[in-house]
């Protein structure tokens, strides 16, 4: 997906979100803003919109000495989203289509984003109550388990911390029925924003038989041609990939072949509007066919 002109003021305020997490000197966000917005103003309609992090959270780092803004925000939505593990779990084991159900937690997940105005999720609960049996907007699951059952190895992309526990509930949900697939997880190379770092893997539990590999980004989302060669020989290899959230589709949409299944929830009404849902909706989206390049 390249970057639309409305992707520029939303950069803008991301770097003033950033900003406000590692200072209160209003005199380094004005310095902070003004350098972000001459970077802003470099950015051309061939680029992806979290290649602009590349330059925005480095810069945040470099004046205020803050590494990761965001880390205790992260942590608190690790613990808040393990404390309703039990809660998500006994919902899949109560369903009849246990990885249906856990699929679309995993995107009702995806909810939590700080790198969204106003779409960080506080009470996951009541959001997934209300919104468990909402219908998937653009729903590819079908596609999703045919291959399932013929695969030997999945990789699932992270995203953000908090929903990456119903990110492992998904994959041990698979594994419970797929006990030869091989699972993987890819994750961020260095915190930016809220997105999963290994740390986030290991904070939250995932079980041994899930590896988890660093992509090697250093962007909201993964970028191919910035990718790690391991990564990139895994990517290659895996029957099928799972991307969630909207900064992996960003990333990939592009690239993407029949393999991967875009999983997210459509907080951006630009990224809306270029899948061709309401802002809200929730995706399960097959790449490599029916899309708006």
């Amino acid at each position: 997906m390249k970057v639309y002109p409305e992707c520029l003021p939303c950069f803008a305020l991301q770097a003033l979100r950033a900003a406000n997490q590692s200072t209160h000197l209003d005199t380094l966000k004005w310095e902070i803003l003004i350098e972000a917005c001459k970077h802003i103003s470099t950015f051309h309609p061939g680029m992806k919109p979290v290649e602009m992090a590349e330059v925005i959270y480095p810069l945040i780092s470099q004046k205020t000495g803050v590494s990761d803004p965001f880390a205790s925000l992260k942590h608190e939505t690790n613990r808040q989203a393990l404390a309703l593990y039990p809660f998500f779990k006994a919902l899949v084991m109560e369903s009849k289509e246990p990885i249906k159900t856990a699929l679309k937690l995993s995107i009702i997940g995806n909810s939590i984003d700080f790198g969204v105005p106003h779409n960080h999720l506080k009470d996951l609960k009541a959001e997934t109550l209300a919104t468990l049996h909402e219908p998937l907007a653009i729903n590819n699951t079908g596609d999703f388990l045919n291959l399932l059952s013929h695969a030997s190895s999945l990789l699932l992309l992270a995203d953000n911390s908090g929903e990456i526990v119903l990110d492992r509930l998904l994959l041990e949900t698979i594994h419970a029925t797929f006990t030869h697939l091989v699972l993987f997880i890819g994750v961020r190379e260095i915190p930016i924003i809220n997105d999963v770092t290994l740390e986030d893997i290991k904070e939250v539990g995932f079980p041994p038989y899930i590896r988890a590999v660093s992509s090697g980004n250093r962007t909201p989302g993964v970028i191919l041609k910035k990718s790690s060669r391991e990564f990139l020989d895994l990517y290659n290899t895996s029957d099928i990939i799972l991307s969630k959230g909207q900064g992996n589709y960003e990333g990939l949409s592009d690239d993407a072949d029949q393999r991967v299944f875009f999983l997210f929830r459509a907080k951006c009404a630009i990224i809306a509007k270029h899948v061709g849902v309401r802002e809200g909706a929730m995706i399960v989206k097959r790449g490599g066919k029916d899309d708006n390049y």
